[in-house]
């Protein structure tokens, strides 16, 4: 059993980059076996937020909180630390730490790997044939533990930016819900998260060839295209798209042009792995502009979205928060 102050001191690793795989696996083996586990260390996680906010008010709790942690218990070995600056060198957790050690959980079972990035994380992953795979927070990638036969094929569930690596003679295929894709060596995305109205394969070089599940209809994409399918309409479109916009996820960014209110709110709250709770028409008939790299909070976000916008929000619960519309009234 990991002692209190052991766990916390392997968090500060964590969060700095300094743990070894061996740390790691010890850490993700933690987390995952409780729910409580999980909790503190995204309480850890909240609490950065809060100090990133430099808000003398949520200082003050960062602090009340590490003070009741040490009179907890006596073996803690946490320095309180009265600075904003300096529990952020400690306490970094924020999606710069889960990019560069991202919880990830990867199984086996009979000769297939499931490969799952969870909320508020990003990983990469190289495949047997040298194919490199970008996921986004909250994707599952199922594939088998070496290609036979010359057949490359994955599954995907939400987000995956694929480097293919080129064989004509064995296509690369990945398969959704939705749809398959289908390529020899070339660079495309495919997003199709459960609970997103749309799935989309935006092609940044090379071609590639999408088939619509339960359909013989097969589409030629081209570099620069975006095919969009609608899962309630089941109809789509194939139109010319703004790559740069598309895949700067992967790169830590998150950039946005006109994008409807409820879609923007899906998005921020799997990067941020948080709960943003809002209803009415007015709020829904906003879209947005903008461009955040994942070195904002989501405090921040949202008050970027303040100011821009007719809305104010407030923090409900553990990682929750509430979004209403401001009336000009």
């Amino acid at each position: 059993m990991i002692e209190e102050f052991e766990i916390q001191n392997l968090i500060a690793r964590y969060i700095n980059g300094h743990c070894s795989e061996s740390e790691i696996i010890e850490l993700l083996g933690w987390t995952d076996s409780s729910t409580k586990n999980r909790q503190e260390y995204l309480q850890i996680k909240d609490l950065w937020d809060i100090a990133s906010h430099k808000d003398p008010k949520s200082v003050q709790k960062l602090i009340f909180f590490y003070k009741n942690q040490l009179e907890k218990s006596r073996k803690a070995r946490i320095r309180l630390i009265n600075s904003v600056a300096a529990v952020a060198a400690v306490f970094i957790v924020g999606f710069v730490g889960s990019i560069l050690f991202p919880f990830k959980s990867a199984e086996t079972i009979q000769n297939v790997n499931v490969f799952s990035v969870p909320l508020g994380s990003r990983s990469k992953l190289v495949l047997f044939d040298g194919t490199e795979v970008n996921l986004n927070s909250g994707s599952t990638l199922t594939y088998a533990n070496e290609f036979v036969s010359g057949v490359r094929q994955v599954s995907l569930t939400g987000e995956g930016f694929f480097k293919v690596k080129s064989d004509i003679e064995h296509p690369f295929i990945v398969k959704t819900a939705d749809f398959e894709v289908k390529a020899t060596g070339t660079q495309f995305n495919v997003c199709t998260y459960q609970n997103d109205a749309f799935s989309t394969t935006t092609l940044a070089e090379g071609e590639v060839y999408l088939s619509i599940k339960n359909s013989k209809q097969e589409f030629k994409i081209l570099p620069g295209e975006k095919f969009r399918l609608n899962r309630s309409q089941n109809t789509f479109s194939q139109s010319i798209t703004d790559v740069e916009s598309e895949l700067a996820w992967k790169e830590g960014e998150f950039i946005f042009r006109n994008i409807p209110f409820p879609e923007l709110v899906q998005r921020l709250e799997r990067w941020y792995d948080v709960k943003l709770l809002w209803s009415g028409k007015k709020l829904e008939s906003f879209s947005y502009t903008g461009r955040f790299k994942n070195q904002e909070t989501v405090w921040q976000v949202l008050d970027a979205l303040k100011l821009t916008t007719p809305i104010n929000y407030t923090k409900t619960t553990f990682r929750e928060f509430k979004i209403n519309y401001k009336s000009n009234n």
